[in-house]
C-alpha cells in the first residue's frame, strides 16, 4: 500500500512538471511573436515567470528517476530558459549611462508612486514622502484624501491633469502647467505636465499613467499620445515618470523607448506587485533627459499601494 502511494505521488509530481514545463516553454516562445504581434507582445511582461517556472522545471529534472522523463524535462526546462533570457536580455546588458557623483551639484530628487486609489496606512505614506523631501512627487490613481494629505505635510504646489487622477507637485509654482486631453477615440493615457521656470532648473515634468498592455488597443493609443505630446518638447531637462504598466522585456516599449528621445533610468527595477513583500514586474519607469545625469534610483517600502514607489535622484550636466 505504501509503495503503490509512493507512486502515485511520483506520477503526480512528474506530471505537474511536465505541465508546468510545458507550459512555460510555450509562453515563452509565444512572447518572441511580440515582435510582430501586440496580443502575443502581452506575454513578453510574464518573462520573470517563465524563468522562475523553468528553474522549478530543471530542479525536478534532478531528481526524476525515468531517464525519458528527465530528459523531457530538462528540454522543456531549458527551452524555457533559453527563451525566457532572449526577452529579458537586452535589458539585463544594457550599459548604464554614465552617472553623477554623489555630491554633485544642484541634485533634484524625483518620487513616482501609483497609490492605486487606496488611502490605507495614508499616513504612512505622508510621513515617508514628507521624511524624503523630494523636489517632485508624481502620484497616479491618487485620491482626495491623499492630494489632501500630501499638502497637510509638505510646502507644495499642486498640478492637476482634469481628473487629478495623475498629480504633479512641485516646491515652487511652475511657469506652465498643462492638462492634455487623451487625444484620439480618447484613448491616451493620463497625463500631467508643468514647466519650471529657468530659475528653478527649467525642469519640465511628465506624469503618466497607462492602460494595462492587455487592452491592446488602448494601450498602443497611449504611446502615440504620449509620443505626440512630448515630441516637441526640448529634451535636455525633461524627467517622464509614471506607472507605464509595461516591462523593459515589451517589444512595444522598446520601440516606444527608441522613439522618445529620452534615457529611462530605471533598470530592471522591479516595483509591482507589493504582494508577499516580491515585485517582479519593473512598470514604474523613469526617464530623463541628455542634460541630466543620474545619481540614484531606488525602490521605496511598500506602503499600502500594489506597486512600490520610485525615487530617483538627478543632477544636470554641468
Amino acid at each position: 500500500m505504501l509503495d503503490l502511494a509512493m507512486r502515485s505521488v511520483r506520477f503526480v509530481f512528474r506530471g505537474l512538471a511536465l505541465l508546468l514545463g510545458a507550459l512555460s516553454a510555450t509562453g515563452a516562445i509565444l512572447a518572441h511573436g511580440g515582435r510582430f504581434s501586440g496580443h502575443l507582445d502581452v506575454l513578453t511582461h510574464f518573462a520573470p515567470l517563465y524563468l522562475a517556472a523553468a528553474t522549478v522545471v530543471l530542479i525536478c529534472a534532478i531528481f526524476t528517476p525515468p531517464p525519458r522523463d528527465k530528459l523531457i524535462l530538462a528540454m522543456l526546462g531549458g527551452v524555457a530558459t533559453v527563451a525566457s533570457l532572449g526577452l529579458m536580455a537586452p535589458e539585463l546588458t544594457r550599459p548604464a549611462v554614465p552617472r553623477a557623483q554623489t555630491n554633485a551639484a544642484g541634485q533634484v530628487k524625483v518620487i513616482q508612486f501609483n497609490v492605486s486609489r487606496r488611502d490605507a496606512r495614508l499616513e504612512d505614506r505622508v510621513r515617508w514622502i514628507a521624511e524624503q523631501d523630494p523636489d517632485f512627487l508624481i502620484l497616479e490613481e491618487s485620491t482626495p484624501a491623499m492630494r489632501a494629505a500630501v499638502l497637510r505635510h509638505l510646502p507644495r504646489h499642486m498640478s492637476c491633469g482634469r481628473t487629478c487622477e495623475t498629480v504633479i507637485f512641485t516646491r515652487t509654482p511652475p511657469e506652465k502647467a498643462e492638462q492634455p486631453r487623451r487625444g484620439r477615440y480618447g484613448l491616451g493615457p493620463a497625463i500631467a505636465i508643468v514647466h519650471m521656470s529657468p530659475q528653478d532648473g527649467g525642469y519640465i515634468l511628465v506624469g503618466t499613467h497607462y492602460t494595462w498592455p492587455t487592452a491592446v488597443r488602448t494601450h498602443r493609443e497611449n504611446t502615440a499620445r504620449m509620443l505626440q505630446l512630448i515630441g516637441p518638447l526640448p529634451k535636455a531637462r525633461i524627467i517622464l515618470t509614471g506607472d507605464f504598466n509595461s516591462t523593459p522585456w515589451s517589444f512595444a516599449r522598446a520601440r516606444e523607448d527608441a522613439r522618445n528621445g529620452l534615457e529611462r533610468r530605471t533598470h530592471a527595477l522591479a516595483s509591482w506587485p507589493t504582494t508577499f513583500g516580491v515585485p517582479f514586474l519593473p512598470i514604474d519607469h523613469v526617464y530623463a533627459g541628455p542634460g541630466l545625469r543620474t545619481v540614484s534610483v531606488t525602490r521605496g517600502p511598500n506602503l499600502g499601494s500594489d506597486h512600490y514607489p520610485i525615487v530617483a535622484v538627478l543632477a544636470p550636466v554641468s
